[in-house]
């Protein structure tokens, strides 16, 4: 494919003040968030290995703050707040009027980015700077994300309760009411687990609950120690 050329327009890109300094402490900040969602899913993921039962509760649990997000970072969620109901970024609640609680605590998620190639030239006939498109890029990066618990009212007020702006809404607030989307399947969560955990052997759920099946068989099957002296 050939590149596309386009006169540069005077449009501000995300962070286009920073100092050198701040691009590399966000920069920096990107990386450990990035790393803290991995770590987390990973994490949960061993847990969920070495104990089955909580399969079933964690499918609960990522039916409410999936969204249009991953499985994955559904594993990597609870890892990090296990409470968590609704999540969503401080750009989306402030979409829904509520701001993010100064000091609370992120959820660190993967997010897909992706986007033109794009390499700024100057004209040699106009002399005007121009866009051109060379290719597509994509990948991971990490998005911080905030429990419905950790945000108030921002400039008005609340639309279910009537708190006003900066206070904290009662526990009986419809905000906080769990949305919950489609239940993914056990077959899902193992496959998801088995994709995590592919360099420790993987997962199997069928072999894990049938091992559980035959303890429970050999426990039916001990004698009573309470039997005739």
């Amino acid at each position: 494919m050939g590149s596309t050329t386009r006169k540069t327009s005077k449009r501000r890109r995300p962070r286009a003040d920073f100092t050198p300094e701040q691009r590399a402490a966000y920069g920096a900040r990107k990386r450990a968030d990035k790393q803290t969602a991995i770590a987390a899913r990973e994490g949960a993921a061993a847990l969920l290995a070495q104990r089955p039962a909580l399969i079933d509760p964690f499918r609960v649990y990522a039916s409410r703050v999936m969204g249009h997000r991953t499985l994955g970072n559904a594993l990597g969620m609870m890892a990090q707040n296990p409470s968590a109901t609704r999540v969503n970024s401080a750009f989306f609640w402030a979409k829904e009027g509520r701001a993010v609680l100064p000091g609370a605590a992120p959820i660190c998620v993967l997010a897909r980015r992706k986007g033109n190639k794009i390499v700024e030239e100057e004209n040699p006939d106009t002399g005007e700077t121009e866009e051109t498109v060379q290719g597509k890029w994509s990948g991971w990066t990490a998005e911080r994300v905030f429990d419905v618990r950790d945000t108030i009212p921002a400039k008005k007020p609340c639309q279910h309760c009537g708190t006003e702006p900066g206070g904290t809404c009662p526990a009986s607030c419809a905000v906080y009411e769990p949305v919950a989307g489609p239940v993914p399947t056990r077959e899902e969560v193992a496959e998801l687990l088995d994709t995590i955990l592919r360099e420790e052997g993987g997962f199997d759920l069928d072999f894990l609950e049938a091992a559980a099946d035959e303890a429970q068989d050999l426990l039916d099957d001990e004698p009573d120690d309470g039997g005739d002296e």
